[in-house]
């Protein structure tokens, strides 16, 4: 099996904005609004999940913009943008993609 293929497999990730202004206020305001990046990381197994706990708990305690729930399969990140700002939405998107391949990375290791 390709070890980029089978770590890959480890952690699920997807993304979301979250917003409190109506479609309305977006066509007559901008999009220039507050929104809320969601990131959410599911594990395939309980180890998995318990590494996710662990990293939420790090981006917690280290990252004050940024908000870490617990879900049953993983963590949810909500980061929280002052404006719609396309540039600011990328950058964060490919950073969470680089984490969750260093995560699987690191979690398809052999232990020793």
């Amino acid at each position: 099996m390709d070890t980029e293929t089978a770590h890959q497999g480890l952690i699920d990730l997807s993304f979301s904005m979250e917003s409190s202004v109506g479609l309305w206020s977006l066509i007559f305001e901008g999009f220039d609004q507050e929104i809320t990046l969601v990131s959410k990381f599911s594990g395939k197994d309980v180890s998995t999940v318990e590494t996710l706990y662990k990293f939420g708990r790090i981006v917690h305690d280290r990252y004050k913009g940024c908000r870490v729930d617990l879900k049953k399969t993983g963590i949810e990140i909500r980061k929280l943008l002052p404006e719609n700002d396309t540039e600011v939405v990328n950058e964060w998107t490919e950073l969470m993609t680089s984490v969750r391949e260093e995560m699987s990375r690191c979690l398809s290791l052999p232990r020793s």
